[in-house]
């Protein structure tokens, strides 16, 4: 059973103004998160509390505040003699990502405590400053055992931050967030052979994509670590090189799916028309999740007609996901055959086979691709519209214009969105009018798809005009969130732009005490953690909340499961290997409560069985989360953890895209 921390839920008096106890204290800081606000000196004040729990809890609120004025106040608490408060300080400086810290964080790899020498490199990494590279490097190399050839690492618990190998682990991470190959090669090969056999070596190996790395995935596609195999292949597939593929082939029939489905991927990446054949051979495997991977490669892979006979077959499955993976296949490998099939299908029951035809259609861009194109604009569910949409964009070019203003209007707001968006990515001479006049038309949405989708098109514009709208938008649009965007976009173009501010919150309200009630438990009080029980066609899934980090998440995780909000949902994003995703009322990924949540970044890194919230931008969470299949290291520090799951991995493993959440219960210890 994965590690867990014990909370407490209590129930208190409203918060007293000024702040008087710790509790209070930590209400107000509560209160300053959520409003990505410093509270007019308040913040810096409790960076400087007595009580050292206040000053490790306000660390941690200044990085997700990230307000630069923190700087000067977390620096200094790298210099406080309790190693707990370096390491959040640590942690905190990370987050605000100011490179004005960074010789500071250098001088704390050289710390007497290991977890605040391992969140000194973590946050370097997050600064993204590769001048630092060799300086991680040193310290990972230190880390290591004296003596030992090789490294092997196994049973690591990547989810817990209290593991063991925290200190290597994440120095090595760091080393893959600051790009620097030959410092990674220096600490990853010794003489030109590994130093590690450790699933996190070649997960390092694997995001730099550089051949100087190679030796490190060879040897990891010979581990008898699983996960270390499948990143192997990943990694390979990224470096592109076709000399690749008799290796590839042989993980197409290891025993693990999850190496398998990762070795079909980086066939299709490589792209080398002999990879047809190696795909191929997969499609007789009887797991639905490697056909699906097989039909999706052979899509991305130069066309071979021979296939077509193998492929066919399946535009008739059962599985509707299976159905939507073979149309893409088909629609590469043969236009012929696939304008044949087409004149002899009705319109498929589920919606996304439809999606997944119109983007087949764009991909083709003939006119009798078009043709359809303009039958499916049509459709009766608006889910399937925003694919048709992109199709167009992508099959008629700049003369897709006009079929995308007539959807800027529609009452749908992911058609809009979509309309939006597609339309910013033409680019065309004149825009800069209409793509304003969306975002003002959307400042009476209470979600931000349709103003964000306007901000990302006036970005890519570049002139005084788009500039302007993006000023407007910058200082008074009513979401944070895409203030923001509008700032960096005008940063990014080297305008002044103000400060975003802070934002009151619009998400059903939080008691900041009872939030903060864990850090400071009376004596005598009940301890629990509080749980989530999701029940599937293939079994429970029993989660335990992560009230202590997260509780903003948690609670409205916990509000919307008693009121039935996820019964009947399914989980619409399956991706093997990576994470298994749900809780979107529409069913498409756009859909959410209508408020979203901050998001509550924590210590705990993302292992296998990690729950996470989905977003589509920082602080854009909602009702939509994920569960990870694996460690994925590049989630830790941008989403929410705000839980684990505690049995039932065996399920996680077992969905399906289109799985259904029948119901969610809640054990609260009441």
């Amino acid at each position: 059973m994965i590690a867990t921390t014990l909370c407490v839920f209590l129930l208190a008096a409203s918060p007293q103004a000024p702040p008087q106890t710790r509790l209070d204290k930590l209400a107000r800081l509560a209160a300053l998160e959520d409003r990505r606000s410093a509270g007019g000196g308040d913040l810096d004040r409790f960076l400087h509390d007595p009580d050292k729990g206040v000053r490790r809890r306000a660390a941690l609120a200044a990085g997700r505040i990230a307000d630069p004025s923190a700087l000067p106040a977390l620096v200094d608490l790298m210099n406080d003699s309790d190693p707990e408060l370096r390491q959040m300080a640590a942690f905190g400086l990370g987050l605000l990502g100011d490179k004005q810290a960074a010789p500071r964080l250098v001088a704390s790899l050289k710390d007497g405590d290991a977890v605040v020498r391992a969140r000194s490199a973590e946050a370097l990494g997050r600064l993204g400053d590769a001048r630092f590279a060799g300086d991680v490097a040193r310290m990972v190399l230190e880390t290591m055992p004296k003596g030992a050839s090789v490294v092997t690492v196994r049973g690591d618990d990547a989810g817990n931050p209290n593991d063991p190998w925290l200190e290597m682990r994440l120095g090595l991470f760091a080393l893959a967030r600051l790009k620097d190959a030959r410092a990674a090669e220096s600490v990853l090969l010794a003489a030109g052979r590994p130093r590690f056999d450790w699933w996190a070596a070649t997960w390092v190996a694997m995001r730099l994509e550089s051949p100087l790395l190679r030796p490190v995935l060879d040897a990891a596609t010979q581990s008898d670590d699983k996960v270390s195999r499948a990143y192997a292949a990943r990694g390979l597939g990224a470096l592109k090189d076709p000399a690749s593929l008799d290796t590839l082939t042989a993980l197409t029939h290891d025993p693990d799916p999850t190496v398998v489905v990762n070795a079909l991927r980086a066939v299709a990446t490589i792209g080398d028309p002999r990879g047809a054949a190696i795909v191929a051979a997969t499609l007789a495997s009887t797991d639905l999740t490697i056909k699906r991977e097989a039909l999706t490669a052979i899509a991305a892979l130069p066309a071979d007609r021979t296939l077509r006979s193998k492929v066919v077959p399946y535009v008739g499955h059962d599985q509707a996901f299976i159905r939507a993976a073979a149309l893409a296949a088909l629609a590469k490998i043969d236009r012929d055959e696939f304008a044949l099939v087409l004149s002899g299908l009705d319109p498929d029951p589920e919606w996304f086979v439809r999606a997944a035809l119109a983007t087949s259609l764009g991909e083709r861009g003939d006119e009798q691709s078009v043709g359809i194109l303009f039958g499916l604009l049509k459709d009766p569910d608006a889910r399937v519209l925003p694919s048709v949409l992109e199709a167009m964009r992508k099959a008629r070019g700049n003369d897709a214009a006009e079929t995308l203003r007539g959807y800027l209007d529609h009452p749908d707001l992911a058609v809009r969105a979509s309309a939006i968006d597609n339309l910013g990515q033409l680019k065309l001479p004149g825009q800069t009018a209409t793509l304003a006049g969306a975002w003002r038309k959307g400042l009476g949405d209470r979600d931000i798809d349709a103003r964000a989708a306007a901000v990302a098109g006036l970005a890519e514009i570049k002139d005084e005009a788009s500039r302007a709208a993006l000023a407007e938008a910058a200082s008074s649009d009513p979401s944070r969130v895409v203030r923001v965007q509008a700032i960096a976009a005008l940063t990014g173009q080297g305008s002044v732009a103000p400060a975003p501010g802070p934002e009151a919150v619009d998400r059903p309200s939080l008691d900041y005490r009872e939030a903060m009630a864990p850090y400071d438990p009376p004596p005598g009080a009940t301890i629990y953690t509080p749980r989530a029980i999701l029940y599937t066609r293939r079994g429970k899934i029993e989660i335990h909340l992560n009230i202590l980090e997260a509780p903003r998440t948690v609670q409205s995780f916990i509000d919307l499961a008693r009121r039935g909000f996820y019964d009947g949902l399914t989980f619409h994003r399956v991706v093997p290997g990576f994470v298994i995703q749900g809780g979107d009322p529409r069913g498409d990924g756009t859909g959410g409560p209508g408020y979203m949540l901050r998001c509550e970044i924590g210590e705990r890194p993302y292992g296998r069985g990690s729950v996470g919230m989905a977003l589509s931008g920082k602080d854009t969470g909602g009702s939509q989360f994920f569960i990870t299949h694996a460690p994925t290291p590049h989630l830790d520090g941008g989403y929410t953890l705000f839980g684990w799951v505690a049995s039932g991995m065996e399920v996680v493993d077992q969905v399906q895209p289109g799985d259904v959440i029948d119901k969610v219960e809640i054990w609260d210890g009441k």
